[in-house]
Order: C-alpha cells, then sequence, then structure tokens
C-alpha cells in the first residue's frame, strides 16, 4: 500500500507523510508580502505518477486535508492503467475558509486493466472545490473494466454519490460516444452553459451548491482547454493567483 497523505493549516503544510511510490514535488507560492482572509498564502504541488502506471496489485491512498487554505495539487501526467486490478483510493477533507483544487490528469487505460478508483469528499458549507478526473479509452479499445465512485458529503450529509460503471466495449459505447470523458465537480460561483458540439459536449447538473459537468471529446487537448477555461473563471472567484495551473 503506497500512501501520501498533505495537511494545511493558515496556508501552510503542516503535515506531509509519503510511504512507498507516491511522490509530493511542492512548489509553494505565496503572493503579497502579508497574510490577510482574502490573501491567504498558497500551495501548488504535483503529485508525481509512475513512469511504468499502474500494474497488477497497485494500491494507492492519498489524504488532503485543508483548514483555512488555499492549494492546487495536480498529478505530473496521464496515468496509464494496464493489464490487471489496481487501486486508487482518494479522501479530500475541506473547512469552509478552504479552497481546493485537485485536478488528476485522464487514466488511459490498456486492454484487460481492471481499475477501482474511490474518491470520498467531507466539506463544510462555504468551501470551494474544483476535482477533476477522468480517463481515455483509446488504447482499450472498450477492453477494460473500471469502477469509479465518487461521494460528496456536506456538513456531514451525503450530498452527491455519483458512480461510473464500466465493462466491455458495448458498455463503453452505449454511455459514451467519444474517446476522452472527464468527470468535474465544482463547489463555487461559475457559470457554466451545456454545449452538444460534434467533438465535444458538456453537460451539467446542479445539487444545491454542488455543480456537476460531464465533458465528452474525441481530443484530450480540447477536453482539457475546456475544463482550464472554466478552472481559471474559477480560480479567480476563489482569489487565486495560479491561474496557468493545467
Amino acid at each position: 500500500m503506497d500512501i501520501l497523505r498533505l495537511g494545511f493549516e493558515d496556508g501552510s503544510l503542516r503535515e506531509h507523510y509519503q510511504y512507498g511510490m507516491l511522490k509530493l514535488l511542492p512548489v509553494p507560492v505565496n503572493y503579497g508580502s502579508s497574510y490577510t482572509e482574502d490573501n491567504k498564502p498558497e500551495f501548488f504541488a504535483y503529485i508525481s505518477t509512475l513512469g511504468g502506471g499502474l500494474l497488477e496489485g497497485d494500491k494507492y491512498t492519498q489524504v488532503f486535508k485543508l483548514s483555512n487554505s488555499k492549494a492546487v495539487i495536480s498529478s505530473q501526467s496521464s496515468q496509464k492503467v494496464y493489464k490487471g486490478s489496481s487501486a486508487i483510493r482518494t479522501e479530500i477533507e475541506l473547512d469552509d475558509k478552504s479552497s481546493f483544487v485537485f485536478h488528476n490528469d485522464a487514466n488511459i487505460f490498456y486492454p484487460n486493466a481492471h481499475f477501482t478508483n474511490k474518491t470520498t469528499i467531507f466539506r463544510k458549507s462555504g468551501s470551494r472545490l474544483f476535482y477533476v478526473d477522468g480517463g481515455f479509452t483509446g488504447y482499450a479499445k472498450g477492453d477494460f473494466a473500471a469502477d469509479m465512485s465518487l461521494r460528496v458529503y456536506t456538513d456531514c450529509k451525503l450530498a452527491l454519490n455519483d458512480t461510473l460503471y464500466y465493462r466491455g466495449q458495448e458498455n463503453i459505447n452505449a454511455m459514451y460516444q467519444h474517446e476522452c470523458f472527464y468527470t468535474v465537480i465544482i463547489c463555487g460561483d461559475v457559470d457554466i452553459k451545456t454545449i452538444h458540439e460534434e467533438n465535444i459536449k458538456a453537460h451539467v447538473s446542479h445539487i444545491k451548491d454542488i455543480t456537476v459537468l460531464r465533458v465528452l471529446s474525441d481530443s484530450n487537448g480540447d477536453a482539457i482547454k475546456y475544463i482550464n477555461d472554466i478552472k481559471k473563471v474559477w480560480l479567480e472567484e476563489s482569489k487565486m493567483s495560479l491561474t496557468s495551473v493545467r
């Protein structure tokens, strides 16, 4: 079991525990000379991905806890998911004064992969969140299995229970007619319009103060550009300066 656990308090990294292959590549960023409620120090870091990707038996756990902080955590690159069973568990905890971006680049599935991804988010009302996760089916041509679940709790009550379940080419084609798919969870004001074009589709739903955005495209570049344009607005509304983060 590989573990990465981070704790942020008052804009600083207070807990950093890593065991195994998961590594943090931090780039602390402090904008402004003084600390105020509107100018908290920001933290940006990459999670290093394995050059060989996820292999049979790999299990990873990553935990992020923010208190009165702003942080951006991003994967270094897309994560390859090879043949065999592998799993990632992610837990995020946010208080009402925190803003957090977790941007996981696409999981690239290979034939006969069986991937389990479980994300649980505990947040207080007023917290701001921009969560990105997705996949690329092209290499596997639909010949893989994936169980991707995401639960969001707001003030200790279940607010969102989202499950994506894939089994084979027929199942993939029935749900997604494009090779790239992303799910974006947004907490915080941002204006998003549903689009339905030949090369990219984006559908929006709202559950109280949580926005769920599904993005489908045959071009990963187009999908990421669309998501990053929304993220840029969200960062500005969150009074965060890292608008260039992919």
